[in-house]
């Protein structure tokens, strides 16, 4: 959706174009993009002429003569063409106004969202749309908004995407100004300080005014007209770059919803206060993964490891029966984990089959303890977090890394006769590829006191991130 630098563009070339030209005549082609009747519309404007274009938020404002107003707004897809009067109408053209030089203007809109209204001087502020919306920016009150927000729950996110507290940031602009901030989107309105909220009026207003100089963003299908390109968005620092390093601290990015809006934020620079945290620990086989959680465990935090939960499920008799007879195993009262393991690492590609049995019983286990333990830390070991497609489950990911040398070596000492056979079904894990995903790195290449030392320097920055 165009936002406010987008809007501002479009402002600035159709003043080029309509000050000084007389409406001829108007064609109304979707009835839908007139608000109001469209014949009072049609009469209320034929003759009269263009004096001037402002802008109110992402609205566009037409003033005419005899004090009468055109409110514009573009919504998704809407744009505007000058073309000929000889030239045919753009391929969606929904509003055709005709123009006393020759040429037309046709509002251009796939979607049919956007829409134009016939007011006044007198009465355009006032429209229900318009009067709701906060001041810009660069215009707002931080102290104001902290009264405004005084009760609001609201996500930051969602509070600065309402327009009501400021106007004229939409998505890409909000993920801006969060990341510049350093505020992470889901943090409650009212959890916002003075000082972020001066941050915020700040960086809003640096971010908007760049991109009102570079032309505005062309996103996607987004273009603001004809021969009207803007390049902000090859300095967008936050917006749409999920799952690539963030520029400040290394990170990978993340994606998310708020409130249904695509949100992408960076989980180091953008922390979020909570009364929970959730915590999940994966990595490869042998790694020391117990030897963390048991770390957890011993500060007194809540945990679980998955390979536990799974082992009590490998006792229920509808869990062996389904097992042994996917994969031919012996018609038994228990589950052969040697033969099962032994038939997993020949035939790599059944680790789908058993994934898809064991993953949603192990995720419902791991919901249920969450639910249980409502505030503070909890830790949770899951091995397969991303192959279980669980990472979403939680606030941190912790990644154990080790060398292959070691690894090795504490598989021997694990189980000696399955060395061969843990190997390959490690080599289809994909740690190293999700490691970059993780909140933090623990490498054991040590001894159990480094490895624990570690942990405990985790735990202490996460406790003061519990609210």
């Amino acid at each position: 959706m165009p936002e406010l630098p987008e809007v501002e563009t479009v402002k600035r070339v159709l003043e080029k174009i309509v000050i000084d030209r007389t409406i001829t005549g108007i064609d109304v082609l979707r009835v839908t993009c007139i608000h109001g009747d469209p014949n009072t519309f049609k009469q209320g404007v034929i003759g009269e002429k263009f004096i001037s274009l402002s802008r109110v938020g992402k609205f566009l404002i037409f003033h005419l003569t005899n004090s009468k107003v055109i409110i514009s707004h573009l919504r998704m897809e809407g744009k505007y063409y000058e073309i000929l009067e000889s030239d045919a109408n753009t391929k969606y053209a929904r509003v055709v106004i005709h123009l006393d030089n020759n040429h037309k203007l046709c509002y251009d809109d796939s979607r049919s969202f956007g829409y134009l209204k016939l007011s006044s001087e007198e009465e355009y502020l006032k429209d229900k749309e318009i009067a709701k919306l906060g001041p810009e920016p660069w215009d707002s009150d931080p102290k104001t908004i902290i009264k405004q927000v005084k009760r609001s729950s609201l996500p930051i996110k969602s509070a600065l995407l309402s327009q009501e507290l400021m106007t004229g940031l939409g998505n890409i602009y909000v993920d801006e100004t969060l990341f510049a901030t350093n505020i992470h989107p889901l943090t409650p309105a009212n959890k916002i300080t003075l000082n972020q909220w001066e941050d915020i009026k700040r960086e809003a207003s640096r971010i908007l005014k760049e991109a009102i100089i570079s032309g505005g963003s062309t996103i996607k299908s987004y273009h603001p007209g004809k021969d009207i390109d803007g390049n902000f968005q090859t300095r967008l620092l936050a917006y749409g770059k999920a799952d690539t390093d963030c520029p400040k601290c290394g990170a990978i990015f993340r994606f998310m919803k708020v409130g249904g809006r695509g949100t992408t934020y960076c989980p180091h620079c953008q922390v979020l206060k909570s009364k929970q945290i959730k915590v999940a620990i994966f990595g490869k086989i042998s790694s020391g993964k117990s030897e963390v959680l048991k770390t957890f465990k011993e500060a007194s935090i809540p945990t679980i490891s998955s390979d536990d939960v799974v082992t009590d499920l490998y006792q229920k008799k509808e869990v062996i029966d389904l097992i042994n007879k996917t994969f031919n195993l012996p018609n038994e009262e228990h589950i052969n984990r040697d033969l099962l393991r032994e038939h997993l690492a020949n035939h790599p590609k059944d680790i789908k089959k058993i994934n898809n049995i064991v993953h949603p019983l192990v995720k419902k286990e791991v919901e249920l303890f969450i639910k249980n333990n409502p505030t503070g830390l909890v830790a949770v070991e899951v091995p397969l977090l991303f192959e279980s497609k669980m990472n979403k489950m939680f606030d941190v990911i912790i990644a154990v890394d080790i060398s292959k040398d070691k690894q090795m070596k504490l598989l021997k000492q694990r189980n000696k006769d399955s060395e061969k056979e843990l190997k390959k079904i490690n080599e289809y894990t994909s740690f190293e590829e999700n490691k970059k995903k993780a909140d933090f790195i623990i490498f054991n290449d040590s001894d159990l006191k480094s490895l624990k030392l570690q942990v405990n320097k985790i735990i202490n920055k996460l406790k003061s991130r519990l609210d």
